[in-house]
């Protein structure tokens, strides 16, 4: 029985969602900045109204123009009386290309902007975020980390996204490196849906146990169907390390808090079968029957656990039913069994016809001829005996008891020729080799009881 929880690519997404208005301050507020030359100020003050409308077609062109203006912004280290290639400038512009999907070019200004001022957390966002949509995600997380680092008061949600980016670039080592770092310097600040990502990267690493505390503080945080999900994947995880002892443990947690939750019972009923306890499965799989309609699969598994426990009346009821939605030679088996153990060999015959009366599969044509030979029915069952030896010469032990059976129901039928000829077939296989030598060297005794008793 597989476990019942939704396997994890289905509950678990990265939750890396860039914002779609990023950190940067408009220009206008860039405009008054005091360290920004008059000419920057004013064109950025241009640019930034027509952002506000935007029209970044237009700002684009004012703050090129500006930097291009008598014969271009100067190199590092040189004069810029007018701010041509202010910090600033290069910022307004890579925005501008934001928001135009020019993320190339974009990339190449914020770029600059860091390099003149390292300090800029909005242009390291505002790079990771060019850098992402480029799908350099790599490149995205190294601006997040830096953007941490060079700001006064580091946010750590910019570590998250870091850390996030890392797991988008398939690092997914150096996504848990940031993410220790993050909780180890912000334990507070921590979202549930960080702690999902954080997860999710340690279960990529397979690093399922170091997991566990961070699912159960989903597990208790959540409420609702997110809850539920992350008790499941608790549940799951106890399951997958063989956490044998703690899987039971948290099941009845379950299934006592929420008694009228199926899956509970279906997990606890797994656990349980895991553990050979077959009667504790039964009850917990019979719960959930009464809280949901039982899966093909489910109600086969209860079938057989009713069987298996010596409740043939219920095993016949579940079998039946099933077999009325398909058809199944194994169940067919199984549902003659019940039967025959009811003491109702002729039921047991009559369902075999009703469900598969043209079936020739070995293992039921055998329980047909155990069924007669039982009634005594020796004839007929030394027939689909021989039948089955024929058909099945290919699976050996299968068919050495076939013969074996064969030549026991000739005896009974008073036609020891027949049991002779069918003890030796049965004689070449290994398993049956014994009985039935000893059941050829019984046949002159048993030629003189039929004749002393036809006197």
């Amino acid at each position: 029985m597989q476990p019942a929880v939704r396997s994890l690519s289905a509950l678990l997404f990265l939750l890396f969602i860039l914002p779609d208005v990023w950190f940067f301050p408009t220009c206008c507020r860039a405009a008054e900045k005091s360290d920004i030359p008059l000419p920057a100020r004013v064109a950025l003050s241009k640019a930034g109204a027509l952002m506000n409308q935007k029209a970044y077609d237009r700002a684009t062109e004012i703050l090129t123009s500006f930097r291009e203006a008598g014969g271009g912004p100067p190199t590092l280290g040189e004069p810029d009386p007018k701010g041509r290639g202010h910090a600033e400038i290069h910022f307004a512009l890579g925005t501008c290309y934001l928001f135009l999907g020019d993320y190339r070019q974009a990339s190449d200004e914020f770029e600059v902007a860091v390099r003149k001022k390292p300090s800029h957390t909005s242009a390291w966002l505002n790079l990771a975020k060019a850098r992402y949509e480029c799908t350099q995600y790599d490149e995205a997380a190294r601006c997040f980390i830096l953007a941490y680092e060079n700001s006064e008061n580091g946010r750590p949600e910019h570590l998250y996204f870091g850390a996030a980016a890392y797991l988008m670039a398939k690092q997914p080592q150096a996504s848990i490196d940031l993410f220790e770092r993050l909780m180890d310097r912000h334990p507070d600040a921590v979202l549930p849906e960080w702690r999902e990502t954080f997860v999710h990267a340690l279960l990529t690493t397979d690093r399922a146990r170091r997991a566990l505390p961070e699912i159960r503080i989903l597990a208790e945080t959540y409420t609702g169907e997110k809850q539920i999900q992350w008790q499941e994947i608790l549940l799951h995880q106890y399951i997958q390390l063989e956490m044998r002892e703690a899987a039971l443990a948290y099941a009845q947690t379950l299934t006592r808090q929420s008694p009228t939750v199926a899956k509970w019972w279906e997990a606890l009923a797994h656990v349980r079968l895991q553990d050979s306890n077959y009667r504790q499965a039964l009850v917990a799989l019979t719960v959930c029957g009464y809280l949901k309609p039982l899966s093909a699969r489910e109600k086969k598994l209860l079938a057989d656990l009713n069987l298996q426990l010596g409740i043939p009346i219920q095993a016949v009821r579940l079998y039946e039913n099933a077999l009325a939605e398909k058809s199944d030679a194994r169940m067919l088996h199984n549902l003659m069994l019940a039967l025959q153990q009811m003491g109702e060999p002729q039921k047991a015959l009559a369902v075999l016809e009703r469900f598969a009366p043209q079936s020739r599969d070995p293992d039921l044509l055998m329980a047909k001829a155990d069924l007669l030979y039982g009634m005594k029915r020796f004839k007929d069952a030394q027939r689909i005996y021989h039948e089955i030896a024929i058909d099945d010469s290919e699976k050996a032990s299968f068919t050495g008891r076939a013969w074996l059976m064969a030549g026991y129901a000739a005896l009974q039928a008073n036609d020891p020729d027949a049991g002779r000829r069918a003890f030796m077939h049965a004689a070449d296989y290994k398993p049956h080799r014994r009985a039935a030598l000893a059941a050829i060297k019984q046949i002159p005794n048993t030629r003189k009881r039929v004749g002393h008793s036809s006197l």
